[in-house]
């Protein structure tokens, strides 16, 4: 009995994970939206305010907890149980009948304490920096080691890593990039005639299963989509809302809608939900961002990108990666600052099609710093644009 109701939980936590998108800076008051009339300061609550015995992360956002939490598990290799103790209604997250999470407090204390005290507060050293995925950090190489790689014919050394070229010699000018991109898509006429989305397709869960998937968007800042998990172990979804997820965005309002019951999306959370749907992610890439700068080129399927690095309208970093032939958005990698580290995202978009004049990705894929979920993918078999969408999609949901 326990196993299952442990199965479903994980499932529902995980699948909220994939839902709400990696968020912003580590100061709960500091979360602006970007709207085109005005800037607006949405507070959003501290996890100390909104759960119980929270003793090191006071202070933190209260949409950083479960991400945060995800990114020290997927560090140590760990899943919930490890550290939380599992009853028959599920996790018991304020519980402290387990030595590890005492540990893990110590530890949390001593990571915000290196980075406040020798890299200026910035979350430069992580969980995952000793850990690398495992219970306990390795002290010293592992015997026998390996011959270091020689040294190339000029001279610099080599490192035995293929990394992304940093040379800034013949890079284009991030406007040139962006300026590619916008004709690859379409052009700035049609992309700006486009005032709504309708998708329909699948999407696999956070345990690979394929489900359908339907999304509505409408310019400039509106939401909705709706998928439903099938029966997880031990449980049947049949006339089960636990197992209906829905998301939706309207303007300065944002809902979750879960196992879990109806969330408010509020602060830089939910600025980073609209961006996640599939239209916004893509269109009017200058006007999410403060600034950019091409910092490299690499490659996605043997195929070359420039690497953008951008900082977004509310100060959050990313790193953009355009496919140097043909100028299309190929991957974001979105970064979440944490009080135990610096958390990725990626995005990657494929199979661009074009539709009433502009292409788009017919295929999105999300992966996430959590140990207990496989990557996220979505396949659209249809996208209308310009299409009416009814008023009450975007209502919040009952």
């Amino acid at each position: 009995m326990k196993r299952n109701i442990l199965s479903f939980t994980g499932i529902l936590l995980s699948i909220i994970a994939a839902l709400v998108v990696l968020t912003g800076p580590s100061v709960a008051h500091d979360s602006p939206i970007q709207d085109d009339a005005t800037t607006i300061k949405p507070v959003e609550k501290t996890v100390d305010q909104v759960f119980k015995n929270i003793k090191v992360l006071n202070g933190m956002p209260q949409s950083k907890l479960y991400p945060t939490m995800r990114f020290m598990a997927a560090s140590l290799g760990f899943q919930c149980g490890n550290c939380h103790v599992i009853g028959n209604r599920g996790i018991e997250a304020a519980a402290d009948d387990k030595p590890e999470k005492q540990t893990a407090r110590q530890m949390i204390k001593m990571v915000i304490e290196i980075n406040q005290t020798l890299f200026q507060g910035n979350p430069t050293v992580s969980c995952y920096t000793c850990h690398r995925g495992h219970r306990m950090p390795l002290g010293a190489p592992v015997l026998p080691l390996a011959m270091p790689s020689p040294r190339p014919s000029n001279g610099a050394p080599s490192t035995g890593l293929t990394m992304p070229s940093t040379s800034r010699s013949g890079l284009p000018s991030a406007d040139v990039v962006l300026d590619k991109y916008l004709v690859a898509i379409g052009g700035k006429a049609a992309t700006e005639r486009i005032t709504s989305c309708v998708v329909k397709g699948t999407t696999t869960t956070s345990i690979g299963q394929v489900v359908a998937y339907e999304a509505e968007q409408a310019a400039p800042d509106r939401g909705h989509e709706t998928f439903a998990i099938q029966d997880p172990p031990g449980r049947t979804c049949a006339g089960d809302s636990r197992c209906e997820y829905e998301r939706t965005i309207n303007g300065r309002q944002g809902w979750l809608k879960s196992g879990a019951g109806v969330q408010e999306l509020v602060g830089e959370q939910l600025a980073d939900q609209k961006l996640s749907f599939p239209l916004f992610q893509i269109l009017k890439l200058r006007d999410q961002y403060a600034s950019f700068q091409v910092s490299g080129r690499d490659k996605i399927d043997d195929r070359d990108v420039y690497v953008l690095s951008a900082v977004r309208q509310d100060d959050k970093l990313e790193r953009l990666y355009f496919e140097v032939e043909t100028g299309l958005l190929r991957r974001r990698i979105s970064y979440l600052r944490s009080l135990v580290g610096t958390i990725p995202q990626q995005t990657d978009f494929e199979d661009y099609r074009e539709v009433d004049g502009s292409r788009v990705p017919f295929t999105i894929r999300m992966a996430f710093a959590d140990p207990g979920s496989l990557p996220i993918i979505r396949k659209f078999a249809e996208i209308k644009l310009n299409v009416q969408v009814a008023e009450s999609k975007f209502d919040k949901p009952r």
